[in-house]
């Protein structure tokens, strides 16, 4: 034994495996630095307390000083001992530098003590790791930036699953509400049906003019419902279209038809068209359907004061294009981003009827499509929906 040596410089100059370590250098190196510094020997499945300077103690807040050759869980208090042998244990695997931070003080209390411990790996070349030197800072602040962040990460955590759980909701409500909606919806259907052909007997002549009115009304609660199933399955991801070549044609010109019986007076709605242009596409009729049908639908409630209504059909290139166009209420443009989000209304008139799905599911349907729908529109002159779907493939 060397006279005038700590036991600290004593373990240093020995060293694993007889290694030669200049001890005087290393200790002052350690003792100089302002913060805790540590050295552990890695000795199979241990880590064996090699050398620190005197803030890795304090900051440590250890009862006393570790004595050379202590193992790790001897070394730290037990508060942070599980997490000092598994951060040793993950730098030793990974050979890389890993960090772990902790807090110390009541929640809420004026000042927290917050201390980050970084390991880093001490080897040569491709040699297995041999030592691990920790570095141990504290901060003193009423809260600390990570303390914060994790604080923060926990929030938005939390306000995430609020979200879901909101969402998981609103679906479980459409699945209910459909299937409600689509009995009566049905049996009105029926009983219109029964009247039209006379099996329940002969209408009045002044009742006539009123069936049109309620077979739009009805097909329009049937729409409502079966909008209420797309949104679900959109949600839950289970919604597959039926393709088949269609004449887009012979849909608007239906849909238009359809439509009309639900215009007031004051609407007129005019169909512009190349008839001899072939405008085949594939698509799902029933969600094709229900893709115009939405927006001939939007442009007449927007347009709760009448006016006209166009709707045009061209073809530019490769996508079929169809615009409907209204004279209405407009739309704001710090509302066009809301435009298309489910169960987003934007009509500043209480008298614009709706759930906020129509839109939402028009654009979604398309695009599952191959196309989209974009929109323009200025307060109080109007607004223009634009359908876009690629043409059948194999038509010349």
């Amino acid at each position: 034994m060397q006279p005038g040596r700590t036991t600290n410089e004593r373990a240093v100059a020995e060293g694993p495996e007889g290694s030669d370590v200049d001890s005087e250098t290393l200790v002052g190196v350690i003792e100089a630095f302002p913060i805790g510094v540590g050295l552990f020997d890695v000795e199979l499945d241990e880590f064996v307390f090699r050398c620190g300077n005197r803030d890795f103690v304090r900051l440590l807040g250890l009862a006393q000083s570790p004595r050379p050759g202590q193992l790790l869980d001897q070394v730290f208090e037990r508060d942070q001992r599980d997490a000092a042998v598994e951060l040793f244990k993950r730098v030793k695997a990974g050979r890389e530098p890993r960090s772990y931070f902790a807090t110390q003080g009541a929640e809420g209390s004026e000042a927290e003590r917050i201390w980050n411990l970084d390991a880093y790996p001490v080897r040569h070349g491709s040699d297995p790791v041999r030592q691990i030197m920790v570095l141990v800072q504290e901060t003193n602040e009423k809260q600390g930036t990570r303390q914060r962040q994790e604080r923060e990460a926990n929030r938005l955590r939390a306000r995430a699953e609020q979200l879901a759980d909101l969402e998981k909701a609103k679906s479980e409500f459409l699945h209910l509400a459909s299937h409600e909606l689509r009995g009566p919806a049905a049996m009105l259907r029926g009983y219109l049906s029964m009247i039209e052909d006379g099996s329940l007997g002969t209408l009045p002549p002044k009742m006539m003019p009123i069936l049109p009115v309620l077979k739009a009304k009805a097909a329009q609660i049937n729409m409502l419902a079966n909008e209420m199933v797309e949104a679900a399955r959109l949600e839950d991801r289970r919604l597959q279209l039926k393709l088949k070549r269609v004449d887009l044609h012979e849909v608007v010109k239906r849909i238009i038809r359809s439509a009309e019986s639900t215009m007031t007076p004051r609407h007129r709605m005019t169909l512009e068209h190349e008839p001899e242009m072939p405008l085949t596409v594939l698509a799902d009729v029933m969600r094709l359907e229900i893709i115009i049908g939405n927006l001939l639908d939007n442009a007449i409630k927007y347009s709760p004061d009448g006016g006209e209504v166009i709707v045009r059909l061209t073809r530019v290139g490769e996508p079929v294009l169809l615009s409907v166009k209204d004279h209405g209420i407009g739309i704001d443009p710090d509302d066009m981003e809301r435009l298309f989000v489910r169960f987003s209304r934007l009509a500043p008139r209480s008298d614009v009827p709706g759930t906020g799905l129509g839109l939402y599911l028009a654009r979604e349907l398309a695009r599952l499509h191959g196309g989209d729908i974009l929109a323009t529109s200025t307060p109080g002159e109007g607004s223009e929906f634009t359908l876009s779907l690629p043409l059948e493939r194999t038509q010349n």
